[in-house]
């Protein structure tokens, strides 16, 4: 059947064919709901295909569906325009037409339920773990030789390391040169986290493994309970075909993980490595309430027979952080791994969600803070920021301290001297020689402040006390 039909019919050998006529066949024209209906269905509407509009000006153009996208996203508020509309094929197999009156509350209407539908997985949890390594308030940027399991390396994220490898870890800066998503030009970070192995270990215990690994607050478990869900990582590693695993696990007395196993087929490449449709998470110790652990984020890049999981990519009893099949990252000594940005979100796979510095510092100071410079590294000598004020003879530096924000548990509060950068100390700025004043308890932490500290030895005279401090929730 053609596309388009006329009701201006011709007989046989009529004569008489006139201007009109011929100008009737497109004035009678009608164009056919199969046009629309037998052409294939697409499974999604992507940035470059196209579209026929018809535009307040009364005539036809191509629009773009990127462009599409942007239009919708700035009429969200209704606003009609009188003359544009858009060519459709109703459910009923009729072709007809949105008009200007009603294009744009009718558009959004119909894509209602996919624009929700899409608002619901648009969500990241590890963007509330530091998911693009911008921020670095412990370290702030430097790079930390040896560090042994439970080290934290950069905001939010840990090291867990058993046997003789050695490594070295912390944030790059990648100014001039920021992280881009592979195929575009979007920087999606301005840093990255480094793992170099400096002693390298070619043959593992069973007990041996290497691991980046981040622990979630339980709200940030609830968007993905009940949902399949997928992983996206961006990243990098000096050695080409390097193979390892990405664990999720459930914390405390572990006893359900999933592993995934993940490959970068290049060397000195940045590479979009996806794990899609992980299956609904099992019963276990998960938890979605505030001020607990919600389950346990790892990348593994070594690891022994005992923490391998026995099959990848299924849920097991048990704990497990290694892949089947995955490379040894520390038999190579110098190895170097990078990991630029991570994605936790329900669903399928979907476009890395950007992450603004200021959100993420402040996501960040649920966990950790410090009254530090944010350039300045905890335990530097230094005033800037620091706590002051006054006690009494024989008393002690006690007085009300507010938390930038509400941090997730009670915190693990420790005092340094400005003066010498001393751990467990208090500046005493009066008495002669102004002696560091060693401190005995941290009054009150709860998660809003704390009433500052008890020193050992109280000055016999009124007394000038100042001090940095650090709250440190161990996540």
């Amino acid at each position: 059947m053609p596309d388009i039909i006329t009701a201006q019919i011709f007989t046989d050998g009529e004569k008489g064919i006139t201007a009109t006529k011929m100008n009737n066949i497109i004035a009678n024209s009608t164009i056919q709901t199969d046009f629309i209906a037998n052409k294939p269905a697409g499974s999604a509407l992507n940035p470059s295909d196209q579209l026929l509009e018809l535009t307040s000006g009364g005539t036809y153009a191509r629009i773009t569906g990127a462009q599409l996208a942007s239009s919708v996203a700035g009429q969200l508020s209704l606003a009609n325009t009188s003359q544009s509309g858009m060519l459709r094929q109703t459910t009923g197999n009729t072709t007809d037409f949105l008009d200007g009156t009603n294009n744009y509350q009718n558009l959004t209407t119909a894509i209602g339920s996919s624009v929700t539908n899409v608002r619901l997985r648009s969500y990241n949890a590890l963007a509330f773990a530091n998911g693009n390594f911008e921020v670095d308030q412990v370290n702030v940027g430097g790079v930390v030789a040896g560090p042994g399991t439970g080290t934290r390396i950069i905001d939010r994220w840990f090291i867990q390391k058993s046997g003789t490898m050695v490594v070295s870890a912390g944030q790059r800066p990648a100014a001039a040169s920021e992280v881009l998503v592979p195929g575009t030009n979007f920087a999606i970070s301005r840093a990255f986290h480094r793992l170099t192995v400096t002693t390298a270990q070619a043959s593992l215990g069973a007990g041996d493994n290497l691991t980046l690994y981040t622990q979630l607050e339980g709200p940030q478990f609830r968007e993905l309970q009940y949902d399949v869900h997928s992983i996206s990582l961006l990243v990098r590693s000096s050695v080409a075909g390097l193979s390892f695993g990405v664990s999720v696990r459930d914390p405390g007395a572990t006893s359900k993980s999933w592993v995934g196993f993940c490959t970068i087929a290049s060397a000195n490449t940045w590479t979009l490595v996806t794990l899609p449709s992980i299956t609904v998470f099992p019963s276990g110790n998960f938890s979605t309430a505030p001020g607990v652990l919600g389950y346990l984020f790892s990348i593994c890049l070594a690891c022994g027979t005992t923490l391998t999981t026995p099959v990848n990519g299924s849920w097991q009893n048990g704990n497990y952080i290694g892949a089947i099949g995955q490379s040894n990252l520390a038999a190579t000594l110098n190895a170097t791994f990078d990991v630029a940005f991570v994605q936790h979100e329900p669903g399928p796979p979907t476009q890395l969600m950007d992450l603004d510095f200021s959100t993420n510092l402040d996501r960040c100071l649920r966990y950790l803070e410090k009254s530090w410079d944010y350039s300045i590294k905890p335990g530097s000598t230094g005033y800037n920021g620091c706590i002051a004020t006054y006690a009494q003879a024989f008393s002690h530096p006690w007085f009300p301290i507010r938390f930038k924000k509400v941090m997730a548990k009670a915190p693990t509060v420790t005092s340094y001297s400005p003066n010498t950068g001393a751990a467990n100390n208090v500046w005493d700025n009066t008495t002669s020689g102004s002696p560091d004043r060693a401190v005995s308890a941290t009054n009150s932490a709860g998660t809003s402040g704390f009433s500052g500290f008890t020193i050992t030895a109280a000055p016999t005279v009124l007394w000038n006390a100042l001090f940095h401090y650090t709250a440190d929730s161990g996540w």
